[in-house]
């Protein structure tokens, strides 16, 4: 399934949900709108604004003499409204 892939388990990622906002990677080809319609329809909150940013590629070592690029993501803030949030552990 395309679209947002998965949580970011970062310092500030894990400070974000106390001021209603939720930090994840998505495909780099997605548009701002395409993201705010994904986390709508299955988190089922009303999102308000979402800010996204390329991450830099950076090289991967190897052992050998040709060094490979790392595929590029792009890291997602959805902020929510007030009154909407996502649990963390779901089912608890």
């Amino acid at each position: 399934m395309g679209g947002v892939e998965s949580s970011v388990p970062t310092d500030k990622a894990i400070r974000l949900p106390e001021r209603k906002q939720y930090s994840s990677n998505a495909e780099p080809g997605l548009s701002k709108t395409e993201m705010k319609r994904w986390v709508e329809q299955f988190s089922r909150v009303k999102v308000v604004a979402i800010n996204s940013h390329r991450l830099p590629a950076g090289r991967k070592r190897s052992k050998g003499s040709i060094a490979k690029r790392r595929v590029r993501r792009k890291r997602t803030v959805a902020t929510l409204q007030p009154d909407h949030s996502i649990p963390l552990f779901p089912g608890k």
